[in-house]
């Protein structure tokens, strides 16, 4: 299957090339669902949808708008009677949930709407992205940095690029659907958020709708009025473990080890990462005789290993053994600083 790339600049250029793509003549449907492929005709989800003769939509498919291409959770199979059932409600409108939506409005101007997939902001859709990437209207670019997207009017570059927010409205049905879901319960929503954006069409130019879109997600900041009550248990707690860390027999299967007694200690925690709860964090840093003490401080220690060859083979080496200099030293402290803001839950979360 052929990857297809479209250069429309404009609407009519859309709407012509719509009449000229033949429909798909299906094995159960025939030509009654209207199909038209923007490319490669055997990839007939990427397609063009008129919805009315002054808005088209270009679909990547399995989207919450797509009725012919469904998403997960409106077709349901039940291989037991054999029988399909399709729950409409859990889907929305084409227009709104479409990748591109172009318009041409009444005073004879042009615009592009173009959405991200839906989800948290963790979430991510290659095929959404790569679409975009191929079908942008002509001035635009689809770009990918640092986890987040943006549509520039500058080429491919992050600089002055508009940040295209991922979309956290459902549908009604498919909300009350997984609303109980954890999941998805952080973060979809059944009222519009904005999250798409909207350019207009001057001239050959694209210029923002200032009210389209959402700004970019803050980046987590450290809560520096609590961390400062913990000050003195953190310093005591790192000069305590690098006195403790030549000592140690710090290894693969020894930081294992300590890990599994510290997930036992607290009643079995599934594991020990970021989400380690910060008021056990905190007890330890607290109390110099707690039992998990040692455990703890094992956790960090992992947090500086590095790969190295070492006697004809490859090893974990940990900076915390092998301190000898002042850079050496701010290096661990750097990564002691990283895995206390975190774990002991100093950080503030960003807003979605």
């Amino acid at each position: 299957m052929a990857l297809t790339y479209s250069s429309f600049s404009s609407f009519d250029d859309v709407v012509k090339h719509y009449k000229s793509i033949k429909p798909m003549k299906e094995k159960e449907h025939g030509t009654e669902r209207n199909i038209r492929p923007i490319g490669d005709r055997a990839r007939k989800w990427e397609r063009i949808v008129k919805i009315s003769r002054n808005c088209y939509a270009l679909s990547d498919g399995y989207h919450e708008g797509d009725d012919k291409f469904t998403p997960y959770g409106v077709r349901e199979y039940d291989y037991k009677t054999k029988t399909t059932t399709y729950h409409w409600d859990r889907l929305g409108k084409m227009e709104y949930y479409a990748p591109i939506v172009w318009r041409k409005h009444k005073d004879g101007t042009e615009t592009v709407q173009i959405r991200n997939c839906v989800g948290s902001n963790s979430h991510y859709s290659m095929g959404r992205y790569a679409f975009l990437d191929r079908h942008m209207p002509v001035g635009m670019t689809f770009v990918m940095g640092n986890s987040l997207q943006y549509v520039s009017l500058r080429g491919r570059t992050t600089v002055d690029a508009h940040y295209l927010a991922k979309c956290k409205t459902v549908p009604r049905g498919y909300y009350r659907q997984f609303k109980k879901a954890t999941y998805f319960k952080e973060w979809m929503q059944t009222k519009d958020d904005n999250s798409a954006l909207v350019f207009i069409k001057i001239g050959d130019d694209w210029v923002r709708d200032p009210v389209s879109g959402k700004m970019p997600p803050q980046k987590p900041k450290v809560n520096k009025e609590l961390k400062k009550k913990y000050k003195e248990a953190i310093d005591k707690f790192f000069e305590w473990g690098m006195t403790m860390s030549p000592m140690l027999p710090l290894n693969r299967d020894y930081n294992a080890s300590k890990a599994k007694e510290l997930r036992e200690y607290f009643g079995g925690v599934d594991y020990v990462n970021d989400n380690f709860t910060p008021t056990r964090a905190r007890e330890i840093l607290h109390n110099p005789n707690h039992p998990m003490r040692l455990n703890y401080w094992v956790v960090f220690t992992s947090q500086t290993a590095e790969h190295a060859y070492v006697s004809g083979g490859w090893e974990n080496t940990y900076l915390v053994k092998h301190v000898e200099t002042k850079e050496q030293l701010q290096k661990v402290k750097n990564r002691f600083n990283s895995f206390i803001n975190t774990n002991a839950g100093f950080m503030t979360k960003p807003k979605s």
